[in-house]
């Protein structure tokens, strides 16, 4: 569903899953207005706007037949195909199509608990790489609680744009690892270290626990790895 303008088409419409109610609204950082279909999704859909290997993110982006390995705008024109060929597809619609500096890759975001009920998905990667698509896995273990609370609050912090004083000064005061509490005694606001934060130019541990007044923070010396948790170049989380 496009609930921004600007938003690219999807393949189908978020819907209600058994005794699910709701559909969740999230906007990553410099994106759109986006819909998704679980929580779960909506933090993928979060870290990935915040992740400087990639360019691009659509949802719902494409429909397969993976029997055939067709691939359809959308799952309307998959049936209407089906009418005319009268075939049997096996029908797939990845949560994410991702366009990173190094080529473009599918996402099936999924909770553990729902991969073992339904694990005939643990077969989609190969069945697409057969087709020449690369499928990557993520489930609730790397998209833990700690972590995907953190991306969603760096994603509300993206929205502070720094300025060079402000960020020079910053990073001259965390040239070693430093506590944000330590920040805010020194007169540095939330809004910018969690700014700087969100935009690459400081780092923090986002895995083990929530950011807060304890957490440590330095300037970034290589690239932001805080930003670039999840494995993008694996064909299934471990």
């Amino acid at each position: 569903m496009r609930i921004d303008w600007k938003s690219a088409s999807v393949a189908r419409r978020p819907h209600k899953r058994g005794q699910k109610k709701k559909v969740h609204y999230l906007a990553p950082a410099g994106g759109q207005l986006t819909a998704y279909e679980s929580r779960l999704e909506a933090s993928a859909g979060a870290a990935f706007g915040l992740d400087p290997r990639v360019v691009s993110a659509r949802t719902q982006p494409m429909t397969f037949d993976l029997a055939t390995g067709r691939r359809f705008p959308t799952k309307e024109d998959l049936f209407q195909w089906v009418r005319d060929s009268g075939s049997r597809p096996i029908i797939y619609t990845p949560d994410f199509e991702l366009q990173l500096q190094t080529g473009s890759i599918l996402v099936e975001v999924k909770h553990a608990e729902l991969i073992a009920r339904a694990p005939k998905v643990l077969a989609y990667p190969s069945i697409l790489a057969r087709y020449g698509y690369r499928l990557v896995i993520l489930d609730d273990r790397v998209l833990h609680d700690a972590f995907v609370r953190n991306m969603r609050s760096l994603t509300m912090a993206w929205t502070y744009s720094p300025n060079r004083s402000e960020i020079t000064n910053l990073q001259a005061d965390s040239s070693d690892w430093v506590s944000l509490g330590a920040l805010r005694d020194r007169g540095y606001p939330d809004a910018l270290v969690l700014g700087c934060l969100a935009r690459g130019h400081l780092t923090c541990d986002v895995q083990r626990e929530r950011i807060s007044k304890n957490t440590l923070i330095r300037t970034v010396v290589d690239k932001p790895s805080h930003l670039m948790e999840l494995p993008l170049d694996a064909c299934r989380t471990s």
